[in-house]
């Protein structure tokens, strides 16, 4: 019914509102290095054009980039967990975890 569907909604945007927060605190735990290593990443794996890269200033802009992309999002976990992993940053892996799409 439309109370239930209501309810749902603002639990998913509170789920969406708690995720772009998670990824801004990692983003401010990011140093220039990470960042480039995110950036070339996101290159090679073709996730973003290296032209549109060159314009991200922060990790936190990258990772926006990401979720209009659907590359990422609050209920897809998987690819910022492996890239992540793949900037050598698994200390920042946990903070995904409750999001993870990977569930046991």
């Amino acid at each position: 019914d439309h109370l239930t569907e209501v309810a749902s909604s603002s639990t998913n945007s509170e789920r969406e509102m708690k995720f772009r927060k998670i990824l801004l605190d990692i983003a401010k735990k990011m140093g220039e290095d990470d960042l480039t290593s995110l950036k070339e990443q996101c290159w090679v794996q073709d996730f973003i054009s290296k032209q549109d890269l060159e314009k991200k200033k922060t990790a936190f802009q990258v990772f926006q980039a990401l979720c209009e992309q659907t590359i990422i999002s609050v209920d897809n976990t998987e690819t910022l967990e492996e890239l992540l992993n793949d900037i050598k940053r698994k200390d920042l892996v946990k903070f995904v975890l409750p999001f993870s799409s990977k569930k046991c």
